[in-house]
Protein backbone atom coordinates (compact mmCIF):
# COMPACT_ATOMS: atom_id res chain seq x y z
CA UNK A 1 0.00 0.00 0.00
CA UNK A 2 1.49 3.27 -0.73
CA UNK A 3 1.49 6.04 1.66
CA UNK A 4 -0.71 9.41 1.30
CA UNK A 5 1.70 12.24 0.95
CA UNK A 6 1.45 13.58 3.96
CA UNK A 7 2.81 10.38 5.56
CA UNK A 8 5.24 9.89 3.13
CA UNK A 9 6.72 13.41 3.82
CA UNK A 10 6.98 12.95 7.57
CA UNK A 11 8.90 9.42 6.97
CA UNK A 12 10.91 11.39 4.59
CA UNK A 13 11.92 14.12 7.44
CA UNK A 14 12.28 11.11 9.93
CA UNK A 15 15.00 9.15 7.44
CA UNK A 16 16.69 12.71 6.86
CA UNK A 17 19.34 13.34 10.10
CA UNK A 18 22.41 11.26 9.81
CA UNK A 19 20.87 8.54 11.92
CA UNK A 20 18.18 8.20 10.22
CA UNK A 21 14.84 7.14 11.86
CA UNK A 22 17.08 6.40 15.51
CA UNK A 23 18.44 10.00 15.37
CA UNK A 24 14.61 11.36 14.65
CA UNK A 25 13.45 9.13 17.42
CA UNK A 26 15.86 10.43 19.66
CA UNK A 27 15.12 13.76 19.10
CA UNK A 28 11.35 12.92 19.83
CA UNK A 29 12.25 11.44 22.55
CA UNK A 30 11.39 8.00 21.77
CA UNK A 31 12.70 4.47 21.07
CA UNK A 32 13.37 4.10 17.13
CA UNK A 33 10.78 1.07 17.46
CA UNK A 34 7.84 3.91 19.10
CA UNK A 35 8.54 6.25 15.81
CA UNK A 36 8.44 3.34 13.55
CA UNK A 37 4.89 2.06 14.96
CA UNK A 38 4.14 5.80 14.15
CA UNK A 39 5.73 5.88 11.09
CA UNK A 40 3.97 2.78 9.44
CA UNK A 41 0.55 3.34 11.71
CA UNK A 42 1.22 -0.04 13.46
CA UNK A 43 -1.90 -0.90 15.20
CA UNK A 44 -3.31 2.61 14.71
CA UNK A 45 -0.51 4.43 16.13
CA UNK A 46 0.05 7.71 14.56
CA UNK A 47 2.27 10.91 14.31
CA UNK A 48 0.43 13.52 15.84
CA UNK A 49 0.63 17.12 14.20
CA UNK A 50 2.63 18.42 17.25
CA UNK A 51 5.02 15.51 16.96
CA UNK A 52 5.58 16.48 12.87
CA UNK A 53 5.56 19.81 13.40
CA UNK A 54 8.37 19.65 15.94
CA UNK A 55 10.18 16.75 13.82
CA UNK A 56 9.58 19.30 11.08
CA UNK A 57 11.34 22.43 13.23
CA UNK A 58 14.06 19.69 14.27
CA UNK A 59 14.60 18.54 10.70
CA UNK A 60 15.03 21.75 9.44
CA UNK A 61 12.71 20.94 6.46
CA UNK A 62 9.14 21.42 4.92
CA UNK A 63 8.19 18.35 3.46
CA UNK A 64 5.40 18.06 5.77
CA UNK A 65 4.12 21.84 5.51
CA UNK A 66 4.54 21.19 1.82
CA UNK A 67 2.19 17.96 1.67
CA UNK A 68 -0.33 19.74 3.72
CA UNK A 69 -0.61 22.54 1.64
CA UNK A 70 -0.55 20.15 -1.55
CA UNK A 71 -3.50 18.33 0.23
CA UNK A 72 -5.23 21.54 0.61
CA UNK A 73 -5.07 22.79 -3.31
CA UNK A 74 -2.45 24.98 -2.53
CA UNK A 75 1.45 25.32 -2.25
CA UNK A 76 3.82 25.83 0.77
CA UNK A 77 6.24 29.27 -0.05
CA UNK A 78 8.68 29.88 2.71
CA UNK A 79 8.70 33.59 4.34
CA UNK A 80 12.51 34.19 3.62
CA UNK A 81 15.09 34.84 6.67
CA UNK A 82 15.67 38.78 6.93
CA UNK A 83 19.39 40.01 6.61
CA UNK A 84 21.04 43.47 6.87
CA UNK A 85 20.81 44.23 3.49
CA UNK A 86 17.15 43.76 2.85
CA UNK A 87 16.49 45.86 6.16
CA UNK A 88 17.62 48.47 4.00
CA UNK A 89 15.02 47.98 1.40
CA UNK A 90 17.48 47.10 -1.31
CA UNK A 91 16.92 43.29 -1.35
CA UNK A 92 13.24 43.59 -2.23
CA UNK A 93 13.77 46.01 -5.08
CA UNK A 94 16.09 43.74 -6.70
CA UNK A 95 13.47 40.23 -5.55
CA UNK A 96 10.43 42.25 -7.31
CA UNK A 97 12.77 42.80 -10.43
CA UNK A 98 13.41 39.27 -10.30
CA UNK A 99 10.56 38.18 -9.93
CA UNK A 100 9.06 40.00 -12.50
CA UNK A 101 12.20 38.99 -14.83
CA UNK A 102 10.95 35.09 -13.53
CA UNK A 103 7.50 35.98 -15.01
CA UNK A 104 8.76 36.82 -18.04
CA UNK A 105 10.84 33.59 -18.91
CA UNK A 106 7.41 31.49 -17.55
CA UNK A 107 5.16 33.05 -20.15
CA UNK A 108 7.94 32.06 -22.48
CA UNK A 109 7.95 28.42 -21.29
CA UNK A 110 4.51 28.13 -21.23
CA UNK A 111 4.00 29.48 -24.80
CA UNK A 112 6.94 26.94 -26.21
CA UNK A 113 5.25 24.11 -24.25
CA UNK A 114 1.74 24.70 -25.48
CA UNK A 115 2.38 25.67 -28.54
CA UNK A 116 1.57 21.99 -29.87
CA UNK A 117 -1.62 21.56 -28.07
CA UNK A 118 -0.49 18.96 -25.87
CA UNK A 119 1.70 19.34 -22.61
CA UNK A 120 3.86 16.79 -21.66
CA UNK A 121 4.52 15.14 -18.15
CA UNK A 122 7.79 16.71 -18.11
CA UNK A 123 6.53 19.89 -19.81
CA UNK A 124 3.93 20.40 -17.04
CA UNK A 125 6.64 19.50 -14.24
CA UNK A 126 9.02 22.48 -15.38
CA UNK A 127 6.31 24.68 -15.35
CA UNK A 128 4.94 24.09 -12.14
CA UNK A 129 8.72 24.64 -11.19
CA UNK A 130 9.04 27.42 -12.67
CA UNK A 131 4.97 28.73 -11.21
CA UNK A 132 6.53 27.59 -7.63
CA UNK A 133 10.06 29.55 -7.72
CA UNK A 134 8.02 33.09 -9.39
CA UNK A 135 5.37 32.48 -6.59
CA UNK A 136 7.41 32.16 -3.63
CA UNK A 137 9.76 35.24 -5.36
CA UNK A 138 6.51 37.20 -5.08
CA UNK A 139 5.37 36.08 -1.77
CA UNK A 140 8.84 37.17 -0.04
CA UNK A 141 8.63 40.27 -1.67
CA UNK A 142 5.24 40.44 0.16
CA UNK A 143 6.65 39.52 3.63
CA UNK A 144 9.92 41.51 3.39
CA UNK A 145 7.89 44.77 2.54
CA UNK A 146 5.49 43.99 5.88
CA UNK A 147 8.63 43.28 8.00
CA UNK A 148 10.58 46.48 6.88
CA UNK A 149 7.68 49.16 6.44
CA UNK A 150 4.73 47.29 7.74
CA UNK A 151 3.43 49.21 11.31
CA UNK A 152 1.24 46.49 12.27
CA UNK A 153 0.61 47.32 16.10
CA UNK A 154 -2.36 44.71 16.36
CA UNK A 155 -1.53 41.47 14.58
CA UNK A 156 -5.34 41.29 13.43
CA UNK A 157 -4.29 44.19 11.28
CA UNK A 158 -1.96 42.22 9.06
CA UNK A 159 -3.48 41.20 6.12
Amino acid sequence: MTPNPINQAIRTMAQSPNGGYAASAAMLGMTTAALENRLYEVKGQRIGIAEAMLLQRLTDRTDFAAAVAAESGGVFVPVPEMDAAALLGEDIRDHLHGAVEELGQLFVQWRESTADGFLSRSESAELWAQVRSVVNRLVSVAALTDRIYGDFSDAAEKP
